[in-house]
């Protein structure tokens, strides 16, 4: 029966904000008392994932707009992060230092999207829920980027792994809390300033660590690499700073082409590592890179078209196809940066002829989409 409660109590509970006026002081006390219930629920896999995605939406409801203005919200918050989601996040990530199969990476995935959803919830309530999402954000930062913070830590990956990470599963374990806090900053309610003040506290972190990373002559780390494209993607250009965005610009190319030389490990069961989650926020964070900050990708055009190439024509399963047309679009969107036309120019034929070996592609969406790349780049 739950599995149908859930989701129409999601439904009602996300609906129209007024709702909440009509909710009665003894309907939402019996709404509180629910929260650590649907808290535990919703990180268990002992049920579906749909019933779970819906106790979460009721739990995120409650604690963004019950008792708002109040401070029972951020109580409530808190204590559900101090007896639920530490230590199952802390017990999760003990495991997962010992093994990475697939339940143990599935309990760890739930615990830590749990925690960015209990951030998200209190930046939306703002007020003194705010300091709550701050510590939530940059705990999830330091951990993608250090692989520590004071709540929990993972693996340290070998010095031998780190030159390959796309294969190496403690490497590939740094972008659950990069996925987790890109969650928190695609939460599209709560007030004008939570994004910018998030930001305001876990850019220092990210930068830090690129400037760190910055001599090494392995690929980049794949936690720093998701939080540049998460915050590329997600994040308004004005809250990161120009000067911030060319810095972090040479990792996303980075990332890009070591992921683009590295196809037939990244289609290979990705199921269980995520690989292609991965790449998918890299070439959204660059589609608007591409668009938006075109003075400061002109120099790594020449890069960005081989690999781009290679992503386009990849035979891989129907699972790939989003990632495929993501890159047919930055090819379509590159013939058009002012300033880069004599790089252009000098891939038009290897692009072309690629382009004319996939036009019978077994998809008719990306058959459709490769006659219009390759007509664009016919008529540069």
């Amino acid at each position: 029966k739950l599995y149908v409660a859930f989701p129409l109590l999601a439904a009602v509970l996300n609906g129209q904000k007024d709702i909440w006026k009509i909710v009665s002081p003894v309907a939402g006390e019996r709404l509180l008392s629910m929260t650590t219930y649907l808290a535990q629920f919703s990180m268990s896999s002992d049920h579906d994932s749909f019933s779970r995605s819906a106790a979460a939406s009721c739990l995120f409801a409650i604690l963004k707009h019950e008792d708002e203005g109040g401070d029972s919200g951020g109580d409530n918050i808190q204590h559900l992060l101090d007896r639920v989601v530490y230590p199952a996040v802390t017990e999760s990530a003990a495991y997962l230092q010992q093994t990475f199969d697939g339940a143990c990476i599935a309990n760890v995935e739930a615990a830590i999207n749990f925690m960015a959803l209990l951030g998200s919830a209190a930046a939306c309530r703002g007020g003194r829920c705010s300091q709550i999402a701050d510590e939530i954000a940059s705990c999830l930062v330091q951990v993608a980027c250090n692989g520590f913070s004071t709540a929990f830590a993972f693996k340290t990956p070998e010095d031998e792994a780190q030159k390959h990470p796309i294969i190496d599963p403690a490497s590939l374990a740094f972008t659950l809390p990069a996925a987790a806090f890109g969650s928190m900053l695609s939460v599209k309610s709560g007030g004008p300033f939570w994004r910018q003040r998030i930001i305001h506290k876990t850019l220092p972190i990210l930068m830090k660590t690129l400037q760190e990373q910055a001599s090494s002559r392995c690929p980049p780390a794949l936690g720093s690499l998701a939080i540049v494209a998460h915050m590329l993607c997600s994040v308004p250009q004005t809250y990161l700073g120009e000067s911030k965005i060319r810095q972090m610009i040479p990792t996303l190319i980075a990332g890009l082409v070591y992921l683009s030389k590295n196809m037939d490990v990244i289609v290979q069961n990705d199921k269980k590592t995520k690989r292609l989650d991965l790449l998918s926020i890299i070439l959204a964070a660059l589609t608007k890179t591409l668009r938006m900050s075109q003075e400061d990708v002109t120099k790594f055009i020449g890069v960005i078209i081989p690999s781009l190439l290679l992503l386009s024509t990849c035979n891989a399963s129907e699972s790939y196809a989003p990632n495929q047309l993501i890159a047919l679009q930055c090819l379509e969107i590159v013939t058009t940066h002012p300033n880069a036309r004599n790089a252009v120019l000098r891939e038009k034929d290897q692009v072309t002829a690629a382009l004319s070996a996939i036009v019978d592609h077994p998809s008719k969406i990306i058959r459709q989409a490769v006659v219009q790349v390759r007509n664009a780049w016919f008529t540069i």
